[in-house]
C-alpha cells in the first residue's frame, strides 16, 4: 500500500522511488514540422537544429519505407567534419531519475568509423550553464531496414535544473558526406 510517496510492506516503511516523467518531449514521432521554439512542437529552432537535420515523410524518395511511429521520421545528414542533430530541453531537478528512448535506422551500409549517431544528454543549472554530459551507445551498423531500440537512464547530477535531450550524428572526418542514411523516430522520455 502507498500513502504520499511512502510504501508500506508487511509492517516495514520504505520511501517509494520517484517516478520518471514519461512522455514529456513534444513532437516525439516528428509528425509536426519544425517551427518557432515557443510552440515547443519541435526539437530546437533553426539555430538549435545543428546543420542538416530534417523531418521527412517515410516511404518517400530515399527515406525508410515505414516510420516506426506515425508517418514521418527525423533524418540527420552529416557533411564532412560536421556534427548535426536536434535537441529539446526540459526543466528537471538535481538527483532525480531520467530515462528516455528512441528508435534508429541506418541504411546504405555501415557508417564510417568516424561518423556515429547516438542519443546524448546535457545537464544545465538554474542559470542555463552547462554542468555535465552523458552520451549513449554510438551506432554505425546498417540495420537492414529494421528500426532498432535505444535508451538511456540514470540520475541527474547535483545542480541540475534542466536536461537537454539530443539526437546527434557526426564528426565524419573520413571522407564524403553521409546523406539519407541516418534516421530516428519515436524519441521520448520513458518510465
Amino acid at each position: 500500500m502507498t500513502r504520499s510517496g511512502i510504501l508500506i510492506v508487511s509492517g516495514f516503511l520504505a520511501v517509494a522511488a520517484p517516478a520518471v516523467r514519461a512522455g514529456q518531449l513534444s513532437n516525439a514521432s516528428f509528425e509536426i514540422d519544425f517551427g518557432p521554439r515557443e510552440t515547443m512542437n519541435m526539437w530546437g529552432d533553426l539555430g538549435e537544429a545543428w546543420g542538416e537535420a530534417y523531418q521527412v515523410n517515410a516511404g518517400k524518395e530515399t527515406a525508410p519505407a515505414k516510420a516506426y511511429s506515425g508517418t514521418r521520421v527525423l533524418l540527420i545528414n552529416v557533411p564532412p567534419n560536421s556534427w548535426n542533430g536536434i535537441w529539446q530541453q526540459l526543466p528537471w531537478e538535481a538527483n532525480k531519475p531520467f530515462a528516455w528512448k528512441a528508435r534508429y535506422l541506418i541504411k546504405g551500409g555501415d557508417l564510417p568509423e568516424s561518423c556515429p549517431t547516438f542519443m546524448k544528454l546535457e545537464f544545465y543549472d538554474g542559470n542555463d550553464t552547462f554542468i555535465g554530459v552523458l552520451e549513449g551507445d554510438r551506432h554505425r551498423t546498417d540495420t537492414h531496414g529494421q528500426w532498432e531500440s535505444d535508451s538511456m537512464k540514470g540520475v541527474t547530477p547535483e545542480g541540475t535544473a534542466a536536461i537537454r535531450f539530443i539526437l546527434i550524428g557526426g564528426n565524419n572526418t573520413d571522407g564524403a558526406a553521409i546523406i539519407d542514411r541516418i534516421f530516428w523516430d519515436d524519441a521520448d522520455t520513458a518510465e
